[in-house]
């Protein structure tokens, strides 16, 4: 009997079973990466979403206050609204427009309305400003 009994014997070969195991594992590996890359994609394409809603919102909004803004700047608009406070404020794009110097502060505003401070301290001047008719000869200071 010089023939070799492994030919004929009933059993199992182990590196083709280790090799299919082997396959099977890497296809079970690669269809849960698969299914987790996918989970993970649904659950950014949500996200991407609710931040495109939020985006939307925001801009919305932008543009909201920016016609706001628009509305407020304009001239009409400002007119009406001083008429409204009876404010005596001109718009910077007026021709009535005056500008008054920084030696005419507070004091000169007072004189104009009529109320001097009393007090101890150089009140004895004429203010600076005084809404005299022109006629007149400007007031000198008390010595």
């Amino acid at each position: 009997m010089s023939r070799n009994r492994m030919k004929n014997s009933q059993s199992l070969h182990w590196m083709g079973v280790v090799k299919w195991i082997l396959i099977a594992g890497l296809l079970s590996v690669l269809g849960l990466s698969y299914m987790l890359c996918k989970n993970q994609n649904l659950h950014l394409a949500q996200e991407t979403h609710s931040l495109d809603l939020q985006l939307a919102g925001i801009q919305k909004r932008n543009n909201q206050l920016t016609y706001d803004l628009d509305t407020m700047k304009s001239p009409l608009r400002l007119q009406r609204r001083l008429v409204q406070m009876h404010s005596d404020l001109v718009r910077l794009g007026d021709n009535n427009l005056v500008l008054v110097h920084m030696e005419q502060t507070i004091r000169a505003r007072l004189a104009r309305i009529g109320t001097m401070p009393q007090g101890a301290a150089n009140y004895n001047y004429y203010p600076v400003a005084t809404a005299q008719p022109a006629t007149q000869p400007p007031l000198q200071p008390a010595q």
